[in-house]
C-alpha cells in the first residue's frame, strides 16, 4: 500500500500545471504578470506548509514540499523571462512607432 502511495505522489509531482516557454509567449503582459503573482503566492503557501510539515508531518514530507517549491521557483523564473522579453518587445515597438511618427 505504501509503495502505491509513493508512486502516486511521484506522478502528482510531474502534474504541476506548467506551460512551455512557447505557450507563454501567446499570453499578454497583463496575463503573465498575474501568473507571476499567483506563482509567488503558491511558493509562499508551500513554504508555510513546509514549515508545518517540518513540525508535525511524516518523515520526508517536508522534503516533498521543498521539491514542489523548487519546481515552482524554476517555473517562476521561466515566466519572468518571458515577461521581460514581452515588455522589451513592447518598448521596442513603441520606440519604433515614435520614430516613424516624428
Amino acid at each position: 500500500m505504501a509503495k502505491s502511495i509513493d508512486v502516486m505522489e511521484k506522478r502528482q509531482m510531474d502534474l504541476l500545471p506548467t506551460l512551455s516557454r512557447e505557450e507563454l509567449y501567446g499570453f499578454g503582459i497583463i496575463d503573465i504578470s498575474e501568473m507571476i503573482i499567483s506563482i509567488e503566492h503558491a511558493i509562499n503557501y508551500a513554504e508555510g506548509y513546509r514549515f508545518l510539515l517540518l513540525c508535525f508531518g511524516n518523515e520526508g514530507s517536508s522534503d516533498k514540499a521543498k521539491m514542489i517549491m523548487k519546481g515552482l521557483e524554476d517555473y517562476l523564473q521561466i515566466v519572468k523571462d518571458v515577461y521581460r522579453f514581452k515588455v522589451d518587445e513592447k518598448k521596442k515597438r513603441e520606440n519604433f512607432l515614435k520614430g516613424v511618427n516624428a
